[in-house]
């Protein structure tokens, strides 16, 4: 299970991810150049609404990821925390993180090559374990989040951007699940399975009294 760090932990580690993903694939345009294969200048960082709606200026080419909503995960609403699986005050949140995935850049070939190689990267990361979830201690060894495009409507997306100060750009959104976040209930000792009861010890103590 997942520490509530876990949900900043997200959009942090995708920027990450796409930021070192980049930088190799720039290193490798570099020691061969090719024109028809230019990947332009690029910075990805998370960003919050607060962010966007503070004369926000992106200095140049640059990723954002914007989460514009939380959901609880309906398919994972009952699922128990399996170390703990018979006592629900122990069950999880499990959370669906919805993100505005946008472009800032001022020439069309670098706005539309880099939202282009963006979806392209973040669809072969559509599995998020351990080698992009950083920092690990907020996650399970073996924890994973699935990334998924999502569709959504023009009305839907004018109505995200219409709350935001700056005009629209280019952009897409993408929703990971399930972000399951413990709720930090322990025990000091491990549930009761059995008890075994010795009849002559229990004649025993019935004399006695």
């Amino acid at each position: 299970m997942a520490l509530v760090g876990a949900v900043h932990s997200v959009g942090d580690s995708i920027a990450r991810h796409l930021t070192g993903t980049h930088a190799i694939q720039r290193a490798q345009q570099a020691a061969q150049p090719n024109p028809d294969l230019h990947l332009p200048e690029c910075l990805f960082e998370q960003v919050s609404g607060a962010q966007l709606n503070s004369n926000f200026d992106a200095g140049g080419n640059k990723i954002t990821l914007h989460l514009f909503r939380m959901s609880q995960d309906k398919n994972m609403r009952t699922a128990s925390d399996p170390r703990f699986p018979g006592d629900p005050k122990a069950r999880p949140l499990s959370v669906e993180l919805y993100y505005l995935v946008t472009i800032w850049a001022a020439d069309s070939r670098d706005e539309q090559t880099l939202m282009a190689w963006t979806m392209l990267e973040l669809e072969k990361a559509a599995l998020l374990d351990q080698a992009i979830l950083q920092p690990r201690a907020h996650w399970m060894p073996d924890e994973t989040v699935q990334l998924q495009l999502t569709e959504m409507g023009h009305e839907d997306m004018m109505r995200i951007w219409d709350a935001l100060q700056p005009d629209y750009r280019l952009s897409s959104t993408y929703v990971a699940r399930p972000v399951r976040i413990e709720t930090g209930r322990h025990r000091d000792a491990s549930p009761v399975i059995a008890t075994r009861l010795d009849l002559d010890e229990m004649r025993a103590e019935d004399v006695d009294a």
